[in-house]
C-alpha cells in the first residue's frame, strides 16, 4: 500500500519497529514516566468513495501503546476508550464534514500527546475552461478552492484519479497544448498541502473558434461546441429550466456519440422548418445507418408551457416519437419561429439555443439540396451534413 505523506514529520516505534526505525524503548517504570509521546507525521491515501485512509506515526521514550482518532479537538485522557493499538483508521468524510480531524498517541503510563490536527477536506474545482485557439495553441484553465490552499494542479488525458505524488501535478493552474485537429478530452484535478486530491474531476477540451469561445464566455449557461462539415456552431443549454433534456443531451455529447452522425432531416418547404440530427451516420433513415453506441433511457417531456422555453428560431429541442416521453438522442434546431411545436402533440422540449453559427452554419445546413425520404417527405439531404464532433465547452 503506497501512502502519501502529509506536511508533518516523525518516526514512531510501534509503527516502524519492524523496519529498523525509531528509538529503542528504555526500562523506565510506567509510574515514573513523565515523557509525553509526540505525533510526528500522518500519511493519507487519496480520497475514495467518501473515505480517507490515514496512518499516524508517533514516538515516545518507552513506546507508544495507543492511538485515538476523533472529529472533535477535545484532548482525551489516557484512559479514554477511543484509544486502540491501531495506528491507522478509515475516516468517513460526508459533504458537511469539518475540514479537520484530530489524532493523539499515548504511552503505557497514559501520557497523552499534544493534539495533532489533520486536514481532511479535499479541494473543490469551481470551473474549467479552454481558450480560443491562437497561433496553433489553446490554453486549458481550472479554478479551484480549498480550506487551506491549493498546492498543485494536474491536467491529463486519463480519467483515472491521480495520487498526490503523481508527476502531473505542478503549481500552474493552466496548461497550453497544441490545438487538436479533433476533440481531445482533458481532465483537471487539484491537490492541497495535505495531499488531499479533489474528488470530482472536470473535463476541459478543445478546439473551438475564437467566435465560438467568445460567445461561450458571454453566456451564463453551459455550452457545447459542435463542428460540422458546413461549419461550427456553439449552443447554450438551459440546465436550470430544462434540466432533464440538458443532462440527457450532455450524456451523448460527453460520450462522443454525435461524432460522425449526420443531419438526416432538413425541412424548409413545409412546416415545421427544422434541421434534425443526432441518430444516424448516413441516409436514408434505417437501422443499418443508425449510430452504434450507448442509448440511454428515454426522458420525460419538459413541456414548453411549463419551462417557458419556446420553439423560436435558433432554439435547440428534443426530437421524439408520438409518445411524449420518448426522446433519447435526436435533436432539432428551429429554422423559424415554430410556435405550434410548443403545444402540438403535447409539445416539444426546448432546452438550448444556438449562440454562434446561426446565420452561417445553420443557414448553410438549411440550404442543402434535399429529396424525398422513404416516407415521402421532401427532407432527405442528397449530401447530408456531417457532425464531425461535439464537446462541452463550458460547464
Amino acid at each position: 500500500m503506497t501512502l502519501n505523506q502529509l506536511s508533518i514529520w516523525a518516526i514512531g516505534i510501534s509503527f516502524l519497529s519492524g523496519c529498523g526505525g525509531g528509538n529503542k524503548a528504555t526500562a523506565t517504570p510506567p509510574g515514573n514516566d513523565i515523557s509525553i509521546p509526540v505525533v510526528g507525521s500522518v500519511f493519507n491515501e487519496p480520497l475514495s468513495n467518501g473515505k480517507l485512509y490515514v496512518t499516524a506515526n508517533a514516538n515516545d521514550n518507552t513506546g507508544v501503546t495507543g492511538y485515538c482518532f476523533a472529529s472533535a479537538s477535545t484532548k482525551p485522557l489516557g484512559t479514554d476508550k477511543c484509544f486502540t493499538s491501531a495506528a491507522s483508521q478509515t475516516i468517513d468524510i460526508p459533504t458537511t464534514a469539518s475540514p479537520t480531524y484530530f489524532v493523539w498517541a499515548k504511552d503505557a503510563a497514559n501520557n497523552v500527546s499534544a493534539t495533532y490536527s489533520i486536514d481532511i477536506k479535499p479541494p473543490s474545482i469551481a470551473s474549467t475552461s479552454v481558450s480560443a485557439p491562437s497561433n496553433g495553441k489553446v490554453t486549458l484553465s481550472v479554478s479551484a478552492s480549498d480550506n487551506v490552499g491549493i498546492d498543485g494542479y494536474c491536467f491529463t488525458t486519463s480519467p483515472a484519479v491521480p495520487v498526490a505524488s503523481d508527476a502531473c501535478f505542478n503549481n500552474a493552474a493552466t496548461k497550453t497544448i497544441d490545438t487538436p485537429s479533433s476533440p481531445v478530452r482533458y481532465y483537471a484535478s487539484v491537490k492541497d498541502a495535505a495531499n488531499n486530491v479533489s474528488a470530482a474531476f472536470q473535463q476541459v477540451s478543445g478546439p473551438c473558434s475564437v467566435a465560438g469561445v467568445t460567445a461561450s464566455q458571454a453566456s451564463k449557461l453551459p455550452t457545447v461546441c459542435m463542428s460540422t462539415s458546413l461549419g461550427e456552431m456553439v449552443v447554450e443549454l438551459e440546465a436550470i429550466k430544462a434540466p432533464d433534456s440538458t443532462a440527457n443531451f450532455l450524456k451523448y455529447v460527453n460520450d462522443g456519440y454525435y461524432s460522425n452522425t449526420v443531419f438526416h432531416r432538413v425541412i424548409t418547404n413545409a412546416p415545421p422548418p427544422v434541421i434534425q440530427g443526432g441518430g444516424f451516420t448516413a441516409v436514408p433513415i434505417s437501422a443499418a445507418n443508425a449510430k452504434v453506441g450507448t442509448l440511454y433511457p428515454a426522458i420525460r417531456l419538459e413541456k414548453p408551457t411549463t419551462t417557458g422555453l419556446s420553439n423560436t428560431r435558433g432554439t435547440l429541442a428534443m426530437a421524439r416519437a408520438t409518445d411524449e416521453n420518448s426522446a433519447t438522442r435526436e435533436f432539432y434546431i428551429n429554422l423559424v419561429d415554430n410556435l405550434a411545436l410548443n403545444t402540438s402533440g403535447g409539445g416539444y422540449a426546448v432546452f438550448g439555443k444556438v449562440i454562434s453559427g446561426l446565420d452561417t452554419t445553420v443557414e448553410a445546413i438549411r440550404s442543402v439540396q434535399v429529396q424525398k425520404n422513404s416516407g415521402g417527405e421532401d427532407s432527405q439531404p442528397v449530401t447530408p451534413p456531417v457532425i464531425n464532433w461535439a464537446y462541452q465547452l463550458k460547464q
